[in-house]
């Protein structure tokens, strides 16, 4: 059995992202040998990262993001889920990884979804960017999602082709 973490990056009220976290979730139970475990960003209160020594030097002891670090430590994979702000990821959710140590991370298998008006391209590269300076094992494959064809009046709509996506990531991090 792998257990996933599925790290929602937006805090934002009415974000659409929690939509497509219960969507991942739900598609998780269509595959054997996989669990995933929300962990919401809105849940931690990590300030802008503003240590003296950088976590590649030293693992940050703020309690919060030793209990970040720990939660993602425990669990075999993760996925990222993330909005995309001004062609890039969310502020929070960059802030979180920086309070990452490389180790959390390291060989760590790790996939990306985005969402956006135009599928989130752009803040997947860049998270891409980012998770690979870590040494994460990032999958090939991302699922990207159209705030305007994916969703219907504000609510989560997603095609039989996107569920496809979803399984088939989460399949191969497990």
């Amino acid at each position: 059995m792998a257990s996933v973490a599925v790290v929602l990056g937006s805090i934002r009220p009415g974000r659409a992202g929690e939509q497509v976290v219960r969507w991942i979730e739900e598609q998780s139970l269509r595959l054997e040998g996989v669990t995933p475990i929300f962990i919401d960003l809105r849940d931690y209160n990590l300030p802008f990262f503003a240590e003296e020594i950088p976590p590649s030097m030293q693992a940050p002891t703020l309690p919060e993001a030793v209990r970040l670090r720990t939660n993602i430590e425990a669990l075999d994979a993760v996925v990222f889920v993330t909005p995309e702000y001004n062609h890039s990821i969310s502020g929070v959710l960059k802030n979180a990884i920086d309070y990452l140590p490389p180790a959390t991370l390291k060989d760590k298998a790790v996939g990306l979804v985005g969402y956006s008006w135009h599928g989130g391209g752009a803040a997947l590269g860049h998270l891409r960017e980012i998770i690979a300076t870590l040494g994460a094992a990032i999958a090939e494959q991302q699922v990207s999602i159209n705030l305007g064809s994916d969703f219907q009046d504000g609510v989560f709509a997603p095609s039989e082709e996107l569920g496809v996506q979803i399984r088939e990531l989460l399949a191969s991090l497990a």
